[in-house]
């Protein structure tokens, strides 16, 4: 799975004080790159995510995902915000660092598995501080651990 995740898919310094805003950037960049074919359905997977339930996770985290055939091939996007945005995260405080998920439409267990082995990091103090502050080596080299 480490082909899903490449050092031109890390932003340190997204735009964006909205989650409109924010999912608006990805799916762009995500386009940009050759994974999805339109932002703008993009940015409406992304949406459609969130209204079933949020992504944000808590501690400044959310993982945005989409599954759809919109999609070109699985990748990941990591972006971290210059500012703080309200993303409805479970611990009700704002979100400035996403992982975003981006499947085809029939690639569910890939989607799945993904989602599962980032998310039970979430709970170790030492992997949020590294998404919140390290490097873009570090964080690149520990997602592509846990993905691998």
């Amino acid at each position: 799975m480490t082909d899903l995740f490449t050092r031109d898919q890390i932003n340190s310094n997204i735009d964006g004080t909205t989650q409109t805003e924010i999912l608006t950037n990805l799916a762009s960049w995500a386009t940009d790159l050759g994974i999805a074919k339109d932002a703008d359905q993009l940015v409406k997977d992304y949406q459609a995510r969130e209204q079933e339930s949020t992504t944000g996770f808590g501690n400044g985290i959310a993982i945005p995902h989409a599954k759809s055939n919109n999609i070109e091939h699985a990748a990941i996007l990591f972006a971290r915000g210059t500012t703080d945005v309200e993303w409805a995260a479970l611990d009700d405080k704002p979100v400035n660092v996403w992982i975003s998920l981006l499947v085809p439409d029939n690639q569910a267990d890939t989607h799945l598995k993904l989602l599962a082995k980032l998310s039970r990091q979430l709970i170790h103090q030492d992997f949020i501080q590294l998404l919140k502050t390290g490097t873009a080596d570090e964080v690149y080299a520990r997602i592509t651990e846990i993905i691998s």
